[in-house]
């Protein structure tokens, strides 16, 4: 109570001197200055206060001064945002510089049944991803993401720099994706099944290159000229191989909700001086200790994929298949080309009634109509997939593979997936594990970010 007396007993004179202010200043700002001179106010109230007072002497509303800058420039756009998946992003004001920051957490059981070979499976972080993506100098875009679960050079994934102000499309230079396949330039994120079907065997991936792409509203296309992927170990006597890849892709259908996609691609790769080629495939789970088709080292000139592919959204459904061909043309005089395929058919229906969003040739994020602690219960999907590979012909016996799977998805939020996969492997022919029959349970918890 002495306390609270004595500050009161100290303010008093203090409004003596406000209440003798001359008529040309108002008597709460020589109060405010004078409270803020003995100390009684901090520098930060004290503009606080004094703005407050003279949005009031000057008939502002108050809520507009509470955001006024302390050097009276007109207010900037944030420069920080988080939009509704959470993803953060960082811009200057004039919008020239752009970054955002994000990444992905898979983590994975396999339980095998196993029925030949011991096929072994349990627990891994199946990617544990960080990128930083955005704009400088509004016309430059860039992109570098690490895997934390490789290490050292294998671990880039990513890792490019774009020119995007062309008159069409924009190109690219650095590390990045050969365009190739809906189902490989869909990202893991999105795609419907825990692993990519098995013609994923003829995935180029992503190899150093200079590329151009360009979209429209039906229509996108992608070329480039690619070497080698930094994760291929470098031989010293040895000359890189070098690529020519292109993708296209058209919407004779579109409109809400609904749409007919149609695609080709076409990637020609001369090997390089001493390089061979090997084709094989994991049975659609990653933690399959043993690849039940499998060329092994064999040798190759040159070769040419190509692959065509068709999808058809409507409402919740989707259908999606793909044809992939290699044809090797071979480096030792004598040896019969050999050609390989394989194909795969899947469908998907979302229970809750969302449906898969495409974006500029491939799909890209599902959001839940009604999450999880929002009154919902998130997006929930089914699926089903047939899918085949052939690694035999002429005298190369890799063997040929059969999958049945059945799957289904749990959105809760945007940006989590929780993802289970029964994979059946219906028929292994020729190759090491002829007549191998196992199959596998897949669980998936994925965090995008």
């Amino acid at each position: 109570m002495l306390h609270i007396s004595s500050r009161l007993a100290a303010l008093f004179p203090l409004c003596i001197l406000a209440a003798a202010a001359p008529a040309t200043e108002d008597p709460l700002l020589v109060l405010t200055r004078l409270l803020h001179d003995n100390g009684t106010l901090s520098d930060e109230a004290y503009r606080t206060m004094r703005a407050a007072i003279e949005a009031r002497l000057a008939h502002q509303p108050l809520r507009q001064v509470a955001t006024k800058k302390p050097d009276n420039r007109a207010a900037e756009p944030s420069m920080t945002t988080i939009d509704q998946r959470g993803r953060l992003e960082f811009r200057s004001p004039d919008g020239a510089f752009r970054t955002r920051i994000g990444g992905r957490v898979q983590a994975d059981y396999d339980a095998f049944d196993s029925d030949v070979a011991k096929m072994g499976g349990g627990s891994e972080i199946r990617r544990a991803r960080l990128f930083a993506s955005g704009t400088l100098w509004r016309v430059w875009d860039y992109k570098l993401q690490y895997d934390f679960v490789n290490t050292g050079r294998a671990g880039i994934k990513d890792a490019w720099i774009g020119y995007t102000a062309l008159p069409l499309g924009s190109v690219k230079m650095g590390h990045f994706k050969e365009p190739w396949s809906l189902d490989d330039q869909t990202s893991s994120k999105y795609v419907t099944f825990i692993e990519r079907a098995l013609p994923e065997a003829f995935s180029p991936g992503r190899a150093i290159g200079l590329g151009w792409s360009g979209a429209g509203l039906r229509w996108s296309a992608a070329v480039g000229l690619f070497g080698e992927g930094v994760g291929k170990p470098a031989v010293a006597t040895a000359q890189e191989g070098y690529a020519v890849s292109g993708r296209a892709t058209f919407l004779p259908l579109y409109s809400d909700g609904n749409l007919l996609h149609l695609g080709l691609s076409a990637s020609w790769r001369d090997t390089g001086s001493g390089s061979t080629l090997r084709f094989r495939t994991r049975p659609e789970a990653h933690g399959a200790g043993v690849q039940l088709v499998d060329t092994g080292d064999f040798d190759a000139d040159s070769l040419l994929r190509f692959g065509a592919e068709v999808s058809w959204v409507h409402g919740p459904f989707n259908l999606q298949g793909e044809y992939m061909g290699v044809a090797v043309d071979r480096a030792q005089p004598g040896r019969r080309d050999p050609y390989f395929d394989g194909w795969y058919l899947e469908g998907s229906w979302f229970l809750t009634g969302e449906s898969r969003h495409y974006r500029q040739g491939r799909f890209a994020a599902v959001t839940p109509k009604a999450s999880v602690g929002d009154g919902g219960w998130g997006a929930w999907e089914i699926g089903l997939r047939y899918s085949g590979i052939d690694l035999s012909d002429e005298d190369i016996a890799g063997g040929e593979e059969r999958n049945f799977t059945a799957g289904v998805n749990w959105y809760p939020v945007p940006n989590l997936r929780f993802m289970a996969n029964y994979v059946q492997m219906l028929d292994v022919q020729g190759g090491s594990h002829d007549g191998d029959e196992p199959g596998v349970l897949s669980l998936r918890a994925q965090v995008e970010f």
